[in-house]
């Protein structure tokens, strides 16, 4: 038996052709482009649980709120005034805590402004200073003896970031817009989920966020820019997640926390139901609502 011989001829001895070249890179860029849009997705799905347990933790806190004062923020003696204004219960002249005029414009109407934004969470990191001849001005400390009061934080301070964005989302049944409007300052205020770039007017991407002019409607920042040692190159962030809005508090509508999705866009309000996202809206398809129980 003869041994197996290889012809001249038999096996190719020159490399791959061009052509073929060309179909293998195809191949393995079609390969690269499914792993990579599969990884996106895994990761934009990641992003969206983690906002999810954020908005749950967030909505523990409102109830923690609620259940040791009474009151959600904004609402009963948490409707902070400025100073030597009235309120129920009397001329409110409050000193230290977190007040209306805890804020950079020095207009009293900014001020209230910056404190009925539906983002400012500062009752939530803060304790208050109530006006002291209020009959709950109690409520502005924990007594351990009647468990009832301020006995917070109730976020970590780690989470709260400063943000802006326009007086006409200061709607309190959630039907405004974040991008019109005069432009509100430094509001504290947290968000998580994916990072989407400053935006301005028609959602826009903004390349100045620490502009204060009306350019740049929503900006984040890691200190406000009244901080002693603020620098717009340091704490400005150009990538931050949208803030988590908290409705319905002193409107009587449903109280409720909202997520603008993925696309970092807020839909506006269901008018049908305020407890659901508005589908009608294309950028609410991907918003997320959760409703606290009760008012």
């Amino acid at each position: 038996m003869k041994p197996y011989q290889i012809q001249a001829g038999g096996l190719r001895d020159h490399g791959f052709t061009l052509v073929e070249l060309l179909v293998v890179t195809g191949i393995l860029a079609t390969l690269a482009y499914l792993a990579w849009g599969g990884q996106t997705g895994v990761q934009s799905r990641a992003e969206d649980q983690i906002a999810r347990s954020e908005i749950l933790r967030l909505a523990d806190a409102l109830r923690r709120f609620r259940a040791d004062t009474g009151y959600y923020p904004g609402q009963g003696p948490f409707a902070l005034a400025a100073p030597g204004t009235t309120e129920t219960g009397g001329n409110c002249a409050p000193v230290g805590g977190v007040l209306r005029s805890w804020t950079l414009p020095a207009v009293d109407a900014d001020r209230d402004d910056w404190f009925d934004s539906p983002i400012n969470l500062a009752l939530l990191f803060e304790r208050p200073a109530l006006c002291g001849n209020h009959p709950q001005a109690y409520l502005a400390a924990w007594n351990p003896d009647t468990r009832r009061g301020w006995n917070g934080p109730y976020l970590d301070r780690s989470a709260r970031a400063w943000t802006d964005h326009g007086a006409n989302f200061n709607l309190a049944d959630g039907s405004g817009d974040p991008l019109s409007g005069s432009k509100i300052d430094d509001i504290p205020a947290f968000g998580v989920g994916p990072g989407a770039f400053p935006a301005a007017a028609g959602w826009n991407r903004c390349t100045d966020p620490e502009n204060p002019a009306n350019a740049c409607m929503l900006g984040w920042r890691t200190v406000n820019r009244g901080e002693a040692g603020y620098d717009a190159a340091r704490h400005e962030l150009t990538l931050h997640a949208r803030p988590f809005p908290v409705f319905g508090l002193a409107a009587g509508d449903a109280p409720r926390v909202t997520y603008w999705g993925a696309d970092g866009r807020y839909g506006g309000r269901n008018a049908a139901d305020p407890c659901r996202p508005n589908g009608g809206n294309p950028d609410g398809a991907d918003d997320l609502v959760l409703c606290l129980e009760g008012n």
